[in-house]
């Protein structure tokens, strides 16, 4: 299972790419989010529209004066791309989005969609998530040692460099320099 944050991040990293697959936790928890800033988007849209009107006055033709505009066309994407990974993951066509506009079930057949469990062998949009692709057996992933990992990359990139290593940088720059910038200006 994915976290909320783990999800999030997929969620936002992964915005325009269509293959691979989506667990049920990495929909559920972005569809949460999305639907609680949709919410709290509409009681502000509210308030604009009461603020505006409650002197007589007109309410705001710009859609962009609105909350739950640019929410929606900020999330259009990101919502569109996690539900055809999530189908993915459940074995299904993307083109299964288009149940959505069939009138009175569309939404509800679509819904049931995302909510079915993930294949747990490999299909042909990839690994089941946690498995490795050489003999299917599950990784293990120690996220304490891999946070650990990136701190100490972090705190690596920020040391000074060693002699060898300013000398080997200096080299590469050097036949860099050779191989394109010199070829150039001599033609």
């Amino acid at each position: 299972m994915v976290g909320p944050i783990s999800a999030l991040e997929s969620y936002v990293f992964n915005a325009f790419r269509l293959n691979g697959r989506a667990t049920r936790s990495e929909y559920v928890w972005p569809a949460l989010a999305y639907t609680l800033l949709l919410i709290l988007a509409g009681v502000a849209d509210a308030m604009t529209l009461v603020a505006a009107t409650q002197d007589g006055g007109m309410p705001p033709l710009s859609p962009l004066a609105y909350w739950s505009v640019p929410l929606f066309l900020l999330c259009m994407i990101p919502n569109f791309t996690v539900a055809i990974r999530r189908l993915h993951d459940s074995g299904k066509s993307g083109a299964w989005m288009l149940v959505m506009f069939v009138p009175m079930v569309g939404g509800i057949v679509f819904l049931i969609l995302m909510l079915l469990p993930s294949q747990d062998r490999e299909n042909a949009w990839g690994q089941p998530r946690g498995q490795s692709s050489d003999n299917g057996a599950p990784r293990a992933r120690d996220h304490k040692a891999s946070a650990l990992d990136s701190y100490a990359l972090l705190l690596q990139s920020e040391a000074e460099p060693s002699p060898e290593e300013v000398a080997r940088r200096k080299q590469e720059v050097h036949e860099y320099f050779l191989r394109n910038v010199s070829r150039r200006t001599a033609s």
